[in-house]
């Protein structure tokens, strides 16, 4: 690669040819300590497949290779992190199938190092610090009075989301720690087992985003790693360009009704982890996020 680089920049064989390996290695480092990583799953189909509709997805891995793929990924932001001291967040973000933005239809997650915060972080953070337990006050334990609540474990736990644009379905860590790489294994797993499930009872079928969100580099507050499943299935078009009021073609209650019972036949089937409570098994606790119960920040 490196070489056809080059030749396409104007030198010649011989030019290239005469270059030391070392000299090839140097030149290849842009194309491996860039700002912008992207992370692909194993497989294009699953494994069996018939024909080119039986695509891989999220939700038709297992929860341990799922595992894998989360594991990678946050290790990856952090490798980021000390690759640029300019990056001060991480962007992570999956775009599944053609509706929601993806290229092709493989399975992967992007990283984008930026040198801001982004817009989304300074409100959550100016909210954060008017309430620092408002992720819980306006998030969690709101779900939990509305029964939205979709399934828990000891480390995260999932809601029909609201007020987004698009159907959503949020996971929350319940971990002290806010930043993800700081997390054990443990914790990682349990988010990891969370959002696998989701993805599974949503379908391979549905045109999502799966977005992270989590405490910025430079923030001096505690923030929960927060992860939101989109559903792209409503094109947005004039009214809400017009009016900026955003139509939604489910509300959360119909998210709930529809994944719940996925949820139960997915776990009957041992398709997602044993281990979630879900519905009405969940304990639901009042404020069950931990993020700012650990250390000053």
């Amino acid at each position: 690669m490196a070489r056809n680089k080059l030749k396409a920049g104007g030198k010649s064989d011989a030019e290239v040819d005469a270059m030391t390996e070392a000299e090839i290695v140097a030149f290849a480092s842009g194309f491996f300590g860039g700002g912008h990583d992207v992370i692909t799953a194993r497989r294009h189909f699953v494994d069996g497949a018939t024909d080119n509709t039986q695509l891989a997805a999220s939700g038709t891995m297992t929860p341990d290779e799922h595992a894998a793929f989360v594991s990678f990924t946050v290790e990856s932001i952090q490798a980021l992190f000390d690759l640029n001291r300019y990056a001060r967040y991480v962007v992570v973000f999956q775009n599944w199938l053609k509706p929601a933005g993806a290229s092709f239809d493989h399975l992967h997650k992007q990283l984008v190092a930026i040198d801001e915060r982004g817009v989304q972080a300074e409100r959550a953070i100016a909210r954060l610090r008017a309430n620092p337990n408002v992720f819980n006050d306006d998030a969690v334990n709101y779900a939990s009075y509305k029964n939205l609540i979709l399934a828990e474990n000891d480390h995260a736990i999932a809601f029909a989301g609201f007020g987004h644009r698009y159907p959503s379905v949020e996971i929350y860590s319940k971990s002290e720690n806010p930043d993800p790489w700081e997390q054990t294994p443990e914790e990682l797993r349990g988010v990891s087992d969370m959002i696998h499930a989701m993805h599974a009872a949503t379908g391979v079928d549905v045109p999502s985003n799966e977005e992270w969100h989590y405490r910025p580099l430079d923030v001096d507050l505690a923030m929960p790693w927060r992860i939101i499943l989109k559903w792209r299935i409503s094109t947005v078009a004039g009214f809400e360009g017009a009016t900026k009021i955003y139509l939604n073609t489910m509300d959360p209650y119909a998210i709930r009704d529809r994944l719940v019972p996925r949820l139960f036949a997915l776990r009957d089937e041992g398709r997602i982890a044993r281990g979630l409570q879900l519905a009405t098994e969940c304990p639901c606790r009042p404020n069950s996020l931990r993020y700012h119960r650990g250390r000053s920040w």
